[in-house]
């Protein structure tokens, strides 16, 4: 991330510098989190946990249509997809979903006729669970999408921390300005044998293939 400012601005003293530099580390960490989470690996982007994820497969709940499949089941399923595949070697400890979609799962009832809300899910504290796996509400996630896994199993690496620089860019020197740039370089790794302990997917289309269960 980097900003312009002007020599007069730098003279000022500590204050602007301590404002400039706290909104550029947290633009540098806002690009960090979203390429985390997403990032497709191309340029500066990091490679990220949703490209590397598992697609959900619903033949993991067996051979049986489930009727009325809720986002629940579908949470539920991908938890025991994640088990198989790593046998055993994978604890799924966080559910990330975007905020509209945890709503939706706070007024989600039973069925059309049965108004109790879904028991499964409970609250905690400040936050909400699904069988004692804490729901990570981000607005990361698209709407009607999930990333659930054993987050363990993915590993930040840091190659350089935060670094803050002031430089001349173009005609910054005859204009009486001055870039100042934030850098952070790293990369997340998600091995190979890891990748299972990862699923992502969509909650309609997800639902939908658990109901047409032959």
């Amino acid at each position: 991330a980097y900003i312009k400012v002007t020599d007069e601005m730098l003279a000022k003293g500590s204050i602007v510098s301590q404002e400039v530099n706290s909104e550029l580390v947290q633009e540098v960490l806002k690009a960090v989190e979203s390429t985390l989470y997403s990032g497709d690996a191309t340029g500066s982007n990091l490679r990220g946990i949703t490209t590397v994820a598992s697609a959900f497969d619903a033949a993991v709940a067996g051979s049986t249509s489930i009727a009325n499949a809720n986002q629940i089941d579908v949470l539920a399923t991908a938890m025991t997809q994640i088990k198989i595949a790593q046998e055993g070697m994978a604890t799924v400890n966080a559910i990330m979903m975007n905020p509209s979609d945890v709503l939706q799962l706070k007024l989600a009832k039973l069925s059309a006729t049965d108004k109790r809300y879904l028991g499964r899910l409970m609250d905690a504290g400040q936050g909400l669970s699904v069988d004692g796996v804490p729901i990570i509400e981000s607005t990361l996630v698209t709407a009607g999408t999930y990333l659930i896994g054993d987050f363990n199993k993915a590993e930040l690496v840091q190659r350089d921390g935060m670094k803050i620089e002031i430089g001349y860019d173009a005609d910054d020197f005859t204009k009486n300005f001055r870039t100042i740039r934030c850098e952070w370089r790293g990369c997340l790794v998600v091995r190979n044998n890891n990748r299972s302990a990862f699923v992502t997917g969509n909650f309609a289309t997800d639902q939908a293939a658990l109901i047409a269960l032959a």
